[in-house]
């Protein structure tokens, strides 16, 4: 393994940029040779004294540039053919008027749990008796005090269920896993909104079931569209997002959730609701869909917006009497979520923490979400006042495949219509993630830098190929 420990003093901008534009300089000028074994995300981490977070972000945009590559169980290596390929446009390497690349393609949260946070939460614990059981194997589905935050978490999001029915799982992705893994077998189909969060679809490749987009109009899925599904296909399960919907940022109404359920339940069709953008709706009380249906519902939410993303924290609530068949699916994918995580997610949610953190993540998505709409106000936005990410509906002549890419040319990453949808014919759009940027005046010159792209006609050599 390599002492690689780079000097990131001399680039501006975000540190895991100026990690990855290390790196960059290094390889170019064979100070790294290509085969080259660098260090663990923590060791790298604490050399430089960023957070392990940094340097996940930081490997993660070497890798897109094709810099890296990583091998399971044998680490991350510079590529063998590194001085061969083509390198993606680095960050800094675009011609950009002020500041660097802004990666507005990745709903992450703005940074709010904080060292302090972390270390009275660690201290805490380290104080109480029998600590040593956190790093025991306990029951798949989590232990009952960490089910018993989970309970109450899903109670601050509206969905009061008792801690029986609640399974602790290493975060919303894994949830969803467990769910879907639970309720299908290979060959079913599912349906969910016609552009949908891009995790679904590689989950739906992993556990070889068949997704089929569903029309959606200004209040989400199109209730006709929805029983017509379920009379042709015979879904065996439905899966939405009806608050701060991926990628359109929607809040699905009161009424259209209700007569979801009606359907789904006509029909019996099971749901699987990914609620984990629910904390953002603040004091606005709309159930759930699956509140509507509980005996269909499997609703799921995670700490990773709310709280940290490091701490891999998931709730899964599901139908009473379906407590076993869910156990089986954790423990053929993970045996159980990790007991310390879960314990300082369960610290957060008891005393306060949690909510104090969401709030803080809400009031901050709502000065980002007016500053966007304040910049792009020549353009129709689509998106709830709290979310975290917009979307812009495009007009022609511009593509959404040949937005995304001038915009990367201009230092700006969003997310095309393509990587989300379903179906053939993808609505014209893009979604920028607005909470992704460390800092405000990153995220305004971002916007600008779009607004400035709207305001010309796209050129013949952007076209794709």
């Amino acid at each position: 393994m390599t002492n690689w420990q780079p000097d990131i003093s001399t680039f501006p901008g975000p540190r895991y940029l100026a990690i990855a534009d290390a790196l960059s300089d290094d390889i170019r000028q064979q100070r790294m040779a290509p085969g080259t074994r660098l260090p663990t995300h923590r060791e790298l981490a604490f050399r430089l004294g960023v957070t392990v977070g940094t340097v996940t972000r930081a490997y993660a945009e070497a890798e897109r540039r094709g810099l890296i590559g990583g091998e399971v169980g044998r680490g991350t290596f510079v590529r063998p053919d590194v001085r061969r390929r083509p390198e993606m446009p680095a960050e800094r390497e675009v011609e950009i008027e002020e500041g660097g690349f802004v990666d507005l393609s990745i709903n992450f949260p703005t940074p709010r749990a904080n060292d302090a946070l972390l270390s009275n939460a660690l201290q805490r614990i380290a104080s109480r008796p029998g600590i040593d059981s956190l790093l025991d194997y306990h029951h798949h589905v989590g232990m009952p005090r960490h089910r018993a935050a989970g309970a109450q978490w899903l109670g601050e999001q509206r969905y009061p269920v008792p801690a029986e029915r609640v399974i602790v799982t290493a975060g919303g992705q894994h949830a969803m896993t467990a769910a879907l893994g639970a309720i299908t077998e290979p060959g079913d189909v599912v349906v969910t909104e016609c552009v949908t969060y891009p995790g679904l679809r590689r989950l739906a490749d992993f556990l070889r079931i068949r997704l089929h987009g569903v029309q959606m109009d200004s209040d989400g899925v199109d209730v006709e569209a929805f029983e017509a599904a379920c009379i042709n296909l015979r879904p065996k399960a439905f899966y939405c997002v009806v608050n701060m919907h991926n990628p359109t940022g929607i809040v699905v109404s009161a009424e259209r959730r209700r007569a979801l359920a009606a359907v789904a339940r006509k029909h019996g069709v099971k749901i699987v609701e990914d609620d984990v953008y629910g904390f953002l709706l603040g004091t606005r009380s709309i159930e759930p869909l699956s509140a509507h249906a509980p005996e269909l519902g499997h609703y799921f939410t995670s700490v990773s917006k709310s709280m940290a993303p490091g701490l891999r924290v998931g709730y899964l609530a599901i139908p009473e009497g379906a407590l076993e068949m869910f156990a089986q699916v954790v423990r053929s994918t993970t045996w159980m979520a990790a007991p310390l995580t879960a314990e300082i997610a369960a610290d957060w949610v008891e005393d306060g923490t949690g909510m104090d953190l969401a709030e803080a993540h809400r009031i901050e998505a709502i000065a980002r979400q007016r500053m966007a709409r304040r910049i792009l106000s020549d353009v129709e936005i689509c998106g709830d006042e709290s979310s975290y990410h917009i979307w812009l509906k495009l007009q022609e002549p511009w593509t959404a495949d040949g937005f995304a890419l001038q915009a990367r040319l201009k230092g700006v990453g969003v997310s095309p219509a393509t990587i989300f949808s379903l179906t053939r014919s993808a609505p014209n759009g893009v979604r920028l993630c607005l909470c992704a940027p460390d800092d405000r005046r990153i995220l305004e010159n971002a916007l600008q830098r779009i607004a400035d792209i709207l305001r010309t006609r796209p050129g013949g050599s952007y076209g794709i190929v």
